[in-house]
């Protein structure tokens, strides 16, 4: 039997081990480089590829085949690159590369295994703009650069390996021992490298081949610690990104288990993160709809409720897309709450629906894309006729209605942050305040917002104010005038008796008049301003004081009669005296200012008995100058005179006076008239009645 020394078996034991752990060394070493060089070939390869692919969309889209060339020969002038290739939908629209890749078929490689038959690395990417495909870009990267880097490091961890073994014979067993020991060392640090730790260094000792070898070990080791923390850096970067967006960030497996969320998911829906990861994706948004994304990159959009972790629901807009990482098939999108979004939603459109002020919005390209209710009531548009519309459209509209005794065209229209007046004439006239402006004044782009106010009311009202004070001077100046005038004559001539008295009762009138006229404005402003205490209420007939006024207006003028037509029966009512003297005193002043001399002013009255009510009404009816319908629709209103012309004295304020005073007493007023006819007023007052054999008396 063969023996060997100690010596002998100590070194070949080393030897031995040495070349074990050698090996180890290698094959991690190249296993690890291997997979490090195939993921940066991918990366690589993929970026180009991608970069390629935004980079000529538009020209793919438009089959600029110059552009594309341009993109391709730029492209080529980075090293590794064998060919490139873009395609449309039916035929390849610009190339460059070596004749042979060119000509062969296409077929994409996910690994280097893979490239190793025709030395060429090939990868693609799909070209799609909102979600239709419209071409590719296919690139072939040279292996030559990896396969040398992989083959220089293999060959220089034999080399290494094999310098070790050579010089183990010569040296002795306590050299052997001390190399033992090194090797053990670069053993636990391959296996820890092998683990996944990074940036492991072995301590250098001597100067010899096993120095060199943990030498290449350490530069090995700090480039794969570089890649490594840069993967790392990105990483975190990216979690960074995502854990300060505002909008929910998920990523999720094809049957919907949650692989990563960002922290906004978390604060939306109301969990934890280990109470999010793993768990299903239906169990917060049970509506989701996952079936037209698994296998497509293109932007998929959803409107759906979501369930928080206390059971409240709440409207999310999902925009998602698939994706592979790792040879695995995600789905990867952003979530955003629009709780807040449709509630001021809501809320604009509640305050353009109850405004009274029309709207109208322009976007960009000038189509109408909203009209709110009061615009279309402005116009006497039928509801929703303007959807779909353009300006064009709208102008048409205006032009139909505008009135071009005040315009000459429409260009007020255009004119951007100016308030101006628009004339309508028909369906009826109206005139309206418009202005246009930016919804957004910081951006061209942003759509226009037309307003539109009615101030019809507003102008109609300033004008009769304007002619109210007017006529309040005018009618204030005539007896301030006659005042006076009587009074400074009193005071620098002497009259006799009957002249003096004369003047002191023009002087009586005329106070009389300018008491009239003064109580007719206090009177509005306590009704305006519903001062209480007005009416001092009694209940009684009207015998008496309608007597007595008929009396009173019948001596008062000599070119008027009043034909006072008495009932058989007067029933109870309630009224304030003073003022309905007042409202009985206005209806008969102006039948006498409205009606020609000599004419007769009847007055009688009638009852009118329904189930419910019981009314009593005084009927003023003059034959004098009547009024038109229009004139008549304006009866009533503050400050409106149906003379225009200034001949008759008066402030407006007398028919407004007697509606607010007859509907204080719960009354009615109504009045009909004929132009050149007359007018017919009927003042009605509930009755009150205490006996029922009276009443059918009456009846």
């Amino acid at each position: 039997m063969f023996k060997l020394s100690f010596k002998t078996k100590t070194i070949m034991g080393i030897a031995l081990i040495e070349t074990f752990f050698l090996l180890i060394l290698v094959l991690e070493s190249r296993s690890i480089l291997y997979e490090t060089i195939e993921f940066d070939l991918k990366e690589r390869a993929h970026n180009i590829s991608t970069l390629l692919a935004t980079a000529s969309v538009d020209a793919v889209v438009s089959e600029d085949i110059a552009t594309l060339e341009s993109i391709v020969d730029s492209a080529m002038i980075t090293s590794n690159i064998l060919y490139i290739k873009i395609r449309g939908l039916d035929r390849v629209l610009a190339e460059r590369g070596e004749q042979a890749f060119l000509e062969r078929k296409f077929k994409a490689d996910n690994s280097i295994a893979e490239s190793e038959i025709d030395q060429s690395f090939d990868v693609f990417s799909e070209i799609f703009v909102e979600g239709y495909r419209f071409g590719r870009v296919e690139v072939g990267l040279s292996l030559a650069e990896q396969k040398a880097i992989i083959k220089a490091a293999t060959q220089s961890l034999t080399t290494i390996a094999l310098i070790e073994l050579m010089f183990v014979g010569l040296f002795s067993l306590l050299l052997g021992i001390t190399l033992t020991k090194r090797l053990i060392l670069l053993q636990e640090a391959a296996v820890k490298m092998s683990q996944g730790e990074t940036g492991l260094q072995i301590p250098l000792a001597g100067n010899d081949e096993l120095t060199d070898a943990s030498r290449a070990f350490n530069l090995m080791s700090t480039k794969i610690s570089a890649v490594t923390q840069t993967l790392k850096s990105d990483n975190a970067r990216m979690d960074a990104i995502m854990n300060t967006a505002t909008d929910a960030i998920f990523m999720i497996s094809l049957d919907g288990v949650v692989h990563s969320m960002n922290r906004a998911t978390h604060v939306l829906f109301g969990y934890q993160e280990q109470d999010i990861i793993g768990q299903s994706m239906f169990d917060f948004i049970p509506e989701l709809h996952l079936c037209d994304i698994e296998l497509s990159t293109a932007r998929h959009v959803q409107c759906v409720n979501g369930v928080t972790s206390k059971g409240k629901k709440i409207p999310l807009e999902i925009h998602s897309s698939g994706m592979e990482f790792n040879n695995q098939h995600y789905i990867v999108g952003v979530i955003r709450d629009l709780t807040i979004i449709n509630q001021l939603k809501d809320e604009l459109e509640a305050v353009f629906n109850l405004s009274p002020n029309g709207f109208l919005i322009l976007a960009k390209d000038l189509s109408i894309s909203y009209v709110n209710p009061a615009f279309y009531s402005m116009f006497s548009l039928v509801t929703d006729c303007l959807n779909d519309h353009d300006w064009e459209c709208f102008k048409g509209v205006i032009a139909k209605s505008m009135d071009y005794d005040q315009h000459k065209d429409m260009k007020l229209l255009d004119e951007l942050y100016t308030e101006n007046i628009l004339y309508l004439k028909l369906p009826v006239e109206k005139i309206l305040r418009v202005s246009r402006q930016k919804i957004d004044k910081t951006d061209v782009d942003s759509s226009d917002i037309l307003f539109f106010v009615d101030i019809t009311h507003e102008t109609i009202v300033d004008k009769i104010k304007s002619e109210f004070l007017t006529s309040a001077a005018h009618e204030l100046r005539t007896p301030l005038a006659s005042v006076m005038g009587f009074s400074e004559l009193l005071t620098i001539c002497n009259y006799g008796p009957e002249k003096t008295k004369e003047m002191a009762g023009s002087i009586n009138k005329q106070s009389k008049r300018l008491k009239q006229i003064v109580d007719d404005l206090i009177d509005v402003a306590s009704i305006e301003n519903k001062t209480p205490g007005m009416l001092d209420m009694v209940q009684d007939t009207l015998k008496i004081t309608l007597t007595e006024l008929c009396d009173e207006f019948s001596g008062s003028d000599n070119f008027h009669t009043i034909d006072l037509q008495q009932p058989k029966y007067w029933p109870l009512v309630a009224f304030d005296s003073s003022k309905i003297r007042q409202i009985i005193s206005n209806i008969l002043n102006n039948s006498y200012r409205y009606s020609p001399n000599s004419s007769v002013v009847k007055v009688y009255t009638t009852m009118k008995v329904t189930e419910e009510t019981s009314e009593f009404g005084v009927i003023i009816e003059d034959s004098g100058i009547g009024m038109t319908a229009e004139q008549l629709s304006h009866v009533g209103e503050r400050f409106y005179r149906a003379d225009t012309s200034g001949n008759i004295p008066g402030t407006g304020l007398g028919i407004s006076l007697v509606k607010d005073l007859i509907n204080m007493h719960n009354g009615r007023f109504e009045i009909t008239s004929t132009i050149g006819q007359g007018t017919i007023v009927t003042l009605w007052l509930p009755n009150i009645i205490m006996d029922h054999v009276k009443l059918d008396k009456i009846l």
